[in-house]
């Protein structure tokens, strides 16, 4: 073979493993992406289904259920690595029927249900999934709060709704509140069918928004501002800070869907989200003058308290529990607080903290589906057990038509379209 030729071989032999090269790195950041969106938005439907089965029961009642979550009480028992392994040990999906065995509006909408079914938090994300996947198929862009206020009438009315026995009674008596609020915002101001916004759970920051909003951070990986401004605008249920605050936790999700794990580690990881969520503020509520900003607020008020319970979890959650004695357990804050609060006791351990996320007790379920999404934008739906993705993803698909593979798809699509129309309206 001539000098020439061998360069020429040479050459070619290099060009196809630069090729090769990069088709695996597309291959494996595509991979990476899907593992992602799917573990932000299943991961908090399997959080839901951790804590739906026990939600806002006593402690006696969970306890004599069961494999019960671990009951802290002494304030010598202390967090170290073989509590963390035990505690994400004792992580497990639980059956409805040892304490909510009856079908409930905002519960499980089955009576005994398995394990693995969830509950009204997600499905205000399966009402949001069901607007952008209308918008997809009508080309009718940028949604806004009334197309997804919309959403939740023409969800009501679905083919889920009718093919399910009992779903026709028990949704309108979980979205009742909602519907007037609905209706008002539409323009309707007739008494007793349409009320003013802010008088929705009497005014009061609710979870409402962080349980149906945060499967908009997978249409703006690293880019937090855009999904601040997406979850901001389309929160048409939130009142007060309850607004700010599930904008910052989108903001985080963002972030979190960049992260590579196997690169930093898990306090590493943890603290690029919170400052995320510190730092992404569009709208300067850093800047009002005579009061502090409440997503900073919480977040530093949830080192102070880890700081103080020094390692004990009894601690921990007797502080919390002083602190929210007059709170309504689903008001925004408290999710937001217990969540970050379980991380930092927990040495940023995801699976540890999400099992003591339903330890301490009150709304178990609004709580892990807040973290599960965390957990699942920051690690890939690949951090929870497998059996645990799939007994979840089953329930979804039976219990509510919702494919969570579709998920993906529908995302990339919306994704797609980003690129050359605005998706979402921002004032």
């Amino acid at each position: 073979m001539k000098q020439g030729e061998k360069y020429q071989l040479f050459l070619l032999i290099a060009l196809l493993s630069v090729g090769l090269s990069l088709f695996a790195q597309t291959k494996n950041d595509s991979l990476f992406k899907v593992n992602k969106i799917k573990g932000l938005i299943l991961g908090s439907c399997i959080g839901d289904a951790l804590g739906g089965p026990i939600e806002f029961q006593g402690h006696p009642e969970i306890q004599a259920s069961p494999g019960p979550p671990k009951l802290w009480t002494d304030t010598n028992d202390l967090i170290n690595d073989a509590a963390l392994k035990a505690a994400a040990g004792r992580l497990y999906l639980r059956s409805y029927k040892y304490v909510l065995p009856f079908a409930q509006p905002y519960g499980c909408w089955a009576s005994n249900a398995p394990p693995g079914s969830v509950t009204d938090d997600s499905r205000h994300k399966f009402i949001l999934l069901h607007m952008l996947r209308k918008a997809i198929q009508q080309q009718q862009f940028p949604v806004n709060n009334i197309t997804l206020a919309d959403a939740y009438l023409s969800w009501s009315k679905s083919k889920t709704i009718k093919t399910h026995p009992g779903y026709d009674t028990l949704c309108p008596q979980w979205l009742g509140e909602s519907y007037k609020a609905i209706n008002w915002l539409k323009g309707n101001r007739e008494a007793g069918k349409a009320y003013p916004l802010e008088r929705l759970w009497n005014g009061i920051p609710t979870c409402y928004g962080q349980m149906a909003l945060t499967p908009l951070a997978a249409l703006y990986p690293g880019q937090p501002e855009k999904a601040y401004l997406s979850a901001y605008n389309l929160a048409w249920f939130d009142n007060g800070f309850a607004k700010d605050m599930i904008a910052a936790i989108n903001a985080g999700l963002a972030k979190a869907l960049t992260l590579d794990p196997t690169k930093m580690t898990n306090e590493q990881l943890w603290t690029e989200v919170i400052n995320t969520m510190k730092d992404t503020d569009p709208y300067d509520y850093k800047k009002i003058p005579w009061c502090e900003r409440q997503v900073e607020r919480w977040l530093n008020l949830a080192d102070y308290y880890v700081k103080e319970a020094n390692g004990s979890p009894a601690k921990l959650f007797a502080l919390l529990d002083k602190e929210f004695m007059y709170t309504t357990k689903w008001e925004a804050q408290v999710p937001y607080t217990l969540i970050f609060c379980c991380l930092k006791i927990c040495k940023y351990d995801p699976l540890a903290a999400l099992q003591m996320s339903i330890e301490w007790g009150n709304d178990h379920d609004s709580y892990a589906q807040l973290l599960g999404a965390f957990v699942g934008a920051i690690y890939g739906i690949d951090i929870f057990p497998a059996n645990m993705t799939v007994t979840v993803a089953e329930r979804v698909k039976l219990d509510y038509n919702e494919d969570c593979n579709e998920w993906i798809n529908l995302m990339q699509q919306l994704k797609k379209s980003g690129a050359t129309k605005q998706l979402i309206k921002i004032k």
